[in-house]
This record gives C-alpha cells, sequence and structure tokens, in this order.
C-alpha cells in the first residue's frame, strides 16, 4: 500500500485544531496557483462545482455533492504567494483555509494549513485533504486524477 505522498500533521494549537500538510511540485507557482485560484483549476482536482471572486473580500463557493456545500470569503490575496478563505461547510461550521506557495529549484512548495475546524471533524478532513491533495498532483502532472474516495480509503488509516 502506498501513501501518496507525505502524511499531513494534526496539532492543537491552544483550542485550535490545525491540520498541515507540505507538498512539492515539479511545476511553476504560477500553475499551482491557477489551480487553487480560478473556478476551472479547483474544479478540475477539489470540488465538482466551484465560483470564486479573485480578489481580497471575494466570495468562494464549492459544491462537493448535495449535501456538502463550503462558502466563503477571501482574506488573503497574494497572487503567487498566499491564498486564504474562510472556509464555512453547510452555513454553519467555519474553518479557515490557507495555501503558501514557495519556488524551489524543481518547482513549487505547497503548504496547506487548515485551522478551527471542529473536534469531531479532523478524522475526516485530514485524510481528505490528503487524497484531494493526491488529485491535485495528478492534475498539474497533466494525469487523470484518481477517484478521491479511492485515495481516501487507502489514506485514512495512516490517520489513526
Amino acid at each position: 500500500m502506498t501513501t501518496h505522498g507525505h502524511i499531513g500533521t494534526l496539532t492543537r494549537d491552544g483550542e485550535d485544531n490545525v491540520i498541515t500538510f507540505v507538498r512539492t511540485f515539479r511545476v511553476p507557482p504560477e500553475r499551482v496557483w491557477r489551480a487553487l485560484s480560478t473556478q476551472e483549476g479547483i474544479e478540475a482536482w477539489l470540488a465538482p462545482t466551484a465560483t470564486i471572486d479573485p480578489r481580497l473580500g471575494g466570495d468562494v463557493e464549492m459544491t462537493f455533492d448535495a449535501e456538502n456545500v463550503v462558502s466563503g470569503i477571501i482574506t488573503t490575496w497574494d497572487p503567487f504567494t498566499t491564498l486564504a478563505h474562510t472556509w464555512v461547510i453547510n452555513d454553519e461550521i467555519p474553518s479557515e483555509l490557507r495555501y503558501e506557495l514557495t519556488p524551489t529549484a524543481g518547482g513549487t512548495e505547497l503548504r496547506l494549513v487548515h485551522r478551527k475546524l471542529p473536534d469531531e471533524m479532523c478524522g475526516g478532513y485530514t485524510p481528505g485533504w490528503h487524497a484531494y491533495l493526491v488529485r491535485l498532483e495528478a492534475v498539474l502532472e497533466g494525469d487523470e486524477p484518481p477517484a478521491w474516495m479511492d485515495v481516501f480509503g487507502e489514506v485514512a488509516p495512516h490517520y489513526g
């Protein structure tokens, strides 16, 4: 069994749950940024339907399925470097998502940090983000992304 990349971490910062993943992709920051910050990019790896108003204070909405809709407001918009927005699932559970991009010799390092998730959601979100990042890597490399549920099922046992 492969874990499809490095295991992410779930830590506590006071009362705050923090999920962190660091991945390196073999493409420039501009390509990673487009995957994170455009409707077409988001729909290729994360949510089947997405809208994003690409600016500080802009709205974000992602529909995963009929029962799971995420909305948010962009809180940091620094093209090719940092994108952050609130993450409110089904109009009731607010948290914060942040992507930080750093150029490397061979491409881009992405640091994903998801904060303020309730305890009961962390067990699903940690392997969930792992699976989405596997999909992102496939898209960035020009491959067909694997089914999210397949990767989630494979990596979930590594997150206890």
